[in-house]
């Protein structure tokens, strides 16, 4: 039963009863005559349906209690006296058993000072009905709130219908009166032990392309995006820019690396971002923008003609942030009257042309996370506001991506303890914090990946390290089809999640996994001796089912530890950074960038080089070569090309 009540001990049940009993008669003498006559809540009874957005609020009416309700059960409802010593709230639950689908009815109690005491006890149709739900906490749990007693009535479990809330005054009186509420919330997600393969869907395959000698060897948290016109391929790491390109016309495909790098954007740098224009639809320019973090501000230039030439922008918001900067971009939120919502104002660039699309710089201080828009296509950006507050959000966050409807998302890995998305509906002017429930806070960012109608998928290496997939329908409000897409493989530690969307139901993760469990596999221990491999989950049917594909099958991208600690991490085990990206080209095949931290033939084959028995990270190269997983058969994300 949850938040069943740890017994009191006699000599402090006796202590506790003779102060409460102090209070209870004073509370007698001096309490208003109206008061001794209460039966019942106020107001005694509320109906509660299915679509309630806002809590529903009554107040406790009956006088008090002390030592009385010690009954053999310790806060038992047993020598209740109602209107006395317990009062009771009528609840209706409104709707039918599948109208609750997912839901769940929160009921609480509240109160000021922590030695006073309730109980709460939750009926099915009366209080001698089948007791649903309780509540007990106490001055002998000092490990929980001691000012508030909370549970929840399942209706898909117990029904709907009438319902009593009875409070039970266990070490209560007037002078600290019980406040009550109810609301609907969303129903905690159960992960899966598995997840189906779609039976309509053979896997998809994938070919691997490493960098040649000479460029591409220091490519920690790698970024790429792909150029829909020219087929070119962009991709940066360190003070890097590379340009790939694919020959299609001999089989397997061959890749040529170039380095392309702008001369703003090769100097130096706190942290490399890359963005290309090329996923928005209509409003498509397949201009591609390069980052480079250089304290509050960034170096930064964008080019339209795969590297050919770069145009200098100022790179940055005023007042952005110092670390983890992202890049996004796409159309515009419009209002019914075709305005762009925010009061965002389009600004001739350079060319003295508009550009069509909104872009967006966010980077983040200690907590405080901040993001600013461009209107002349990444030339100038104005202000960074605020999408959270530490009190909201952890600083770190993942890259931003824009819906064809003009929505920006930037997911975070820590909002009040979930994982979930801000989401401005109005151009960056104001956000709001949407979380998955039911997930909890990970150690490396989420990802977001949007359909072509909007569909959200939010991939997440969850607080337990497994690989996971929410879906969102309505801009994160509500969350469905929560997968675990590395179960099929046994995947029990994951990190570096990294979404695209094509259609509306299709979509690919990419993720490091192992099948070795325990935090410390993304920690500081390098005696963990799990080995880490690139997968690509693949859904065409929304999230209902994935089909997942270990992408690096026959070259591990790490052995050992994964470290996510930042300058904590010892050795080389920090080589891989923060974080992988991946991308669609215009057949919709899933591009995805790493680095490859295990090259050599003896760390591939698992050689124990330091012969102390254990293939751990200290028999990892370290490396950090950049590398792109390219589809190279199977259904892509665009039926289309079926």
């Amino acid at each position: 039963m949850r938040n069943s009540r740890t017994p009191k001990s006699q000599s402090a049940l006796k202590a506790l009863g003779a102060a409460v009993a102090a209070i209870f008669v004073l509370t007698i003498i001096f309490a208003p005559p109206q008061i001794m006559t209460a039966d019942a809540a106020s107001p005694t009874s509320t109906t509660l349906n299915p679509t309630a957005t806002a809590p529903v609020t009554w107040a406790g009416t009956a006088v008090g209690g002390g030592a009385l309700n010690a009954a053999p059960v310790i806060g038992s409802e047993t020598l209740c006296r109602e209107g006395l010593t317990c009062d009771t709230f009528t609840l209706n639950v409104g709707g039918t058993t599948a109208d609750w689908a997912g839901k769940l009815v929160r009921v609480k109690i509240e109160w000021n000072v922590p030695v006073t005491d309730y109980d709460l006890y939750i009926h099915k149709g009366s209080n001698s009905g089948p007791l649903v739900a309780s509540s007990g906490r106490g001055i002998t749990s000092p490990g929980e709130p001691l000012t508030m007693e909370d549970t929840t009535i399942d209706p898909t479990a117990s029904g709907t219908g009438v319902y009593t809330v009875r409070t039970v005054y266990y070490a209560a009186t007037t002078v600290d009166q019980y406040r009550g509420s109810v609301a609907v919330e969303a129903k905690p997600f159960v992960p899966p032990t598995a997840t189906p393969t779609p039976s309509t869907a053979q896997p998809p395959s994938y070919r691997n392309y490493a960098a040649p000698n000479g460029i591409g060897q220091g490519a920690g948290e790698p970024t790429l995006g792909a150029n829909w016109d020219t087929g070119a391929v962009m991709f940066i790491s360190g003070l890097e820019t590379l340009r790939v390109r694919f020959n299609d016309a001999v089989s397997p495909a061959t890749a040529t690396w170039e380095d392309v790098s702008a001369p703003t954007t090769s100097i130096t740098s706190l942290d490399p971002i890359l963005f290309t224009d090329s996923d928005a639809g209509a409003s498509r320019t397949n201009r591609t923008f390069v980052s480079q973090l250089a304290g509050k501000v960034s170096l930064m230039s964008f080019t339209d003609d795969d590297g050919a030439t770069w145009t200098p922008s100022q790179g940055s918001g005023i007042n952005s942030g110092v670390d983890h900067q992202t890049l996004g971009g796409g159309p515009y939120a419009k209002n019914a009257d075709g305005s762009l919502k925010g009061g965002a104002v389009q600004l001739p660039g350079l060319d003295a042309a508009f550009y069509p699309n909104a872009v967006y710089y966010a980077s983040q201080d200690i907590g405080l996370a901040q993001i600013a828009r461009s209107d002349n296509g990444g030339l100038t950006f104005g202000l960074a506001v605020p999408m959270w507050t530490l009190v909201q959000c952890g600083g770190l966050h993942g890259h931003i991506k824009v819906a064809p409807d003009g929505t920006v998302y930037v997911p975070n890995k820590s909002c009040n303890g979930e994982q979930g998305v801000a989401v401005s509906e109005d151009n960056g002017l104001t956000w709001s914090i949407r979380t998955v429930p039911g997930s909890t806070s990970g150690d490396t960012d989420p990802s977001v990946g949007i359909g072509s109608d909007g569909t959200i998928y939010l991939a997440f290496a969850d607080g337990d390290g497994h690989s996971r997939v929410a879906v969102s329908h309505d801009r994160g409000l509500s969350w469905v089809n929560v997968s675990d897409v590395g179960a099929s493989h046994g995947i029990k530690n994951t990190v570096f999640p990294a979404a695209v969307g094509g259609d509306g139901n299709r979509a690919a993760v990419f993720f490091l996994g192992s099948t070795t469990e325990g935090a410390n596999g993304r920690g500081t221990d390098m005696s963990f001796n799990g080995t880490w491999f690139g997968y690509i989950a693949t859904t065409y049917d929304g999230g209902q089912t994935w089909v997942t594909v270990n992408a690096t099958p026959n070259d591990p991208v790490q052995r050992g530890v994964v470290c996510t600690s930042g300058t904590t991490c010892p050795g080389t085990t920090r080589n891989l950074l923060d974080f992988n990206d991946v991308t669609i080209d215009k057949l919709g095949r899933a591009l995805a960038a790493y680095a490859d931290g295990c090259v050599t033939p003896g760390c591939i084959s698992g050689a124990d080089k330091n012969g102390d028995g254990n293939i751990d990270g200290n028999d990892n190269d370290g490396t950090e070569r950049a590398t792109i997983i390219r589809q190279s058969g199977g259904k892509s994300l665009f039926a289309a090309f079926d």
